[in-house]
C-alpha cells in the first residue's frame, strides 16, 4: 500500500509563477548570460542560483526549484523563437513597443488565422503589445 494522504493535493505539474518571479528570473539569467551553453540553456547550478535567488519573491503556491526554473526558461526561450520566427516573416510588422500591430479588419482576419495554427499561438498576446523581455533574450542570443 502507498503512504501517499489521500487528502492531500496532487503536486501541480507546472509551477505558477507571478509576474514578479518572472521578471527576477529573466533579469538573473540575464546577468548571468556568459554561463549559457550553445543551445541557449543554462547548466542546472545556475538554475539552482536562480531559484534561490526568486525565492524570497514567493508570495504563495510551491517554493521554484532547478527543474522549475528550466521549464519556466524553455518557455521564455519559445516566446522568443516564436517572436523571432514572427518578425523575420517578409511583409510582417513587430516592433516591441507595439508587437505585431494589428490594425483593421483585414490585418485582425489575417492574424486569427495565424494565430489558430498552434506552432504559431505563442504570439497570441502580441497582437498590439510588445514583449517586456525581448531585449533581455536578445542579448543573451545574439
Amino acid at each position: 500500500m502507498g503512504t501517499e494522504d489521500p487528502g492531500a493535493d496532487p503536486e501541480p505539474k507546472h509551477a505558477d509563477w507571478t509576474p514578479e518571479e518572472v521578471d527576477a528570473l529573466v533579469r538573473y539569467l540575464h546577468g548571468h548570460h556568459a554561463e549559457r551553453g550553445d543551445t541557449g540553456s543554462f547548466c542546472q547550478s545556475t538554475y539552482a542560483n536562480a531559484a534561490d535567488h526568486i525565492r524570497p519573491l514567493l508570495v504563495s503556491g510551491k517554493v521554484k526549484d532547478h527543474k522549475n526554473v528550466s521549464i519556466k526558461w524553455g518557455a521564455l526561450k519559445q516566446t522568443y523563437n516564436a517572436i523571432v520566427t514572427y518578425r523575420s516573416k517578409s511583409g510582417e510588422h513587430w516592433d516591441n513597443e507595439r508587437g505585431a500591430n494589428i490594425g483593421g479588419a483585414l490585418a485582425a482576419e489575417s492574424w486569427s488565422k495565424y494565430v489558430a495554427v498552434k506552432a504559431n499561438a505563442q504570439m497570441k498576446p502580441f497582437h498590439n503589445k510588445g514583449w517586456e523581455y525581448l531585449e533581455f533574450l536578445e542579448d543573451i542570443f545574439p
